[in-house]
């Protein structure tokens, strides 16, 4: 699902008798919009898993107040449209007893405010925690520029430090709140703040928690379908075997260099993050190749002129594969790749140790291996 950003919820005072006591099947959802635009639409949109419906469209009185039904069969993500212009999400169970909205409608950052939803209030409060871990890095990175500019090395490590720190303490906190609110969907919104790659054995818990409450939803159908996809590919799993030509057309195989540490680095010429990342993994092979280090770049190229003017030029002196099939490569595929740079390194007794480490978290990694 997409991620929209949500605007704080709170309770307040109730409509008037004459709009709440309106009868209607299905949840009942009342509200006021204090900037109603004439002649334009707002709609109730149901979020699938890969689709937007609309499921509604809402009628304003004389006051800019509404009464409307929405028929709930069970637990869905819905958002309301205000004009295209302010978007305000909730989830609904069919449980509530009335939902009550107000907003102004007429600008993306405007007011809104809901009532009587608890899993929207649960959504919401998922996504201040997820907001303040983005807002404390931003903090951070403001102080490392300024660090960086002085020349303070040692302001620059303790920043790191820090880095490292709130980055897990808010990610613990959100774990936390996320297993405490599942089976609410609120929790499967959650994981779109989740490296579900680094945090696999958590979201795979998650995951059951849902399975055996709400097993027939369409949104936990999903999530279990991408679950199973990315189980074969999870930190500590068996590297599922690679086996392709080399420059010289000779087959080479993953499994051939059991036995060391490898890095799959899955790149290509034409891909500009992926030459600017080339120095570092250079510099990273040249430490380490003589202490049980192995890379095996895993070409996504087209054609083997680009790919080899590309290995020459970058001096990458380590062995290559590739079947110059692009994102076709049955390499690719199987490790489910999508974008790159992407690298997967694999431990000596053929199993996955981590995931698309690049830059300082590459260094930081073989220096924990290696010493």
């Amino acid at each position: 699902m997409k991620k929209i950003g949500l605007l704080s919820m709170s309770l307040w005072a109730l409509w008037s008798c004459s709009t709440s006591e309106k009868n209607v099947d299905g949840v009942k959802l009342s509200g006021k919009v204090r900037q109603p635009i004439a002649g334009e639409v707002i709609k109730i949109e149901k979020l699938g898993t890969t689709e937007l419906e609309v499921v509604s469209t809402i009628e304003l009185d004389g006051e800019g107040e509404f009464v409307i039904g929405v028929t709930v069969d069970q637990p869905s993500f819905y958002r309301i449209n205000f004009y295209d212009r302010q978007y305000l999400n909730l989830i609904l169970t069919g449980e509530e007893a009335e939902v009550k909205l107000e907003v102004d409608g007429d600008r993306p950052q405007g007011f809104s405010q809901v009532s009587g939803s608890t899993d929207t209030q649960l959504l919401t409060e998922i996504d201040e925690l997820a907001n303040k871990t983005q807002s404390d890095i931003q903090m951070l990175n403001t102080e490392a520029v300024e660090a960086r500019a002085r020349g303070d090395v040692n302001a620059l490590q303790d920043i790191t430090q820090q880095y490292y720190y709130i980055q897990q303490k808010n990610l613990n906190a959100l774990k936390k709140k996320l297993i405490d609110s599942a089976p609410s969907l609120a929790a499967l919104y959650g994981l779109n703040s989740i490296d579900i790659n680094n945090e696999f054995a958590f979201v795979d818990s998650l995951a059951t928690k849902f399975e055996n409450s709400i097993p027939h939803n369409p949104h936990v159908i999903s999530l279990m379908q991408r679950v199973e996809a990315l189980r074969k590919l999870a930190i500590g799993s068996p590297a599922p075997e690679i086996a392709l030509p080399n420059p010289n057309g000779e087959v080479l195989s993953l499994s051939s260099l059991k036995g060391n540490y490898v890095l799959v680095d899955f790149w290509a010429a034409w891909c500009r993050p992926c030459r600017m990342e080339n120095p570092n993994v250079v510099r990273m092979y040249n430490e380490y190749k003589d202490r049980n280090f192995e890379i095996l770049g895993v070409s996504l190229d087209k054609t083997k002129e680009a790919w080899l003017k590309a290995i020459a030029d970058d001096g990458l002196t380590w062995k290559h594969i590739s079947d110059l099939r692009y994102f076709q490569s049955e390499a690719a595929r199987e490790y489910q790749i999508n974008a790159i740079p992407a690298t997967y390194l694999i431990g000596p007794d053929g199993n996955i140790v981590a995931k698309n480490l690049r830059g300082a978290s590459l260094e930081a990694k073989l220096k924990e291996i290696f010493g």
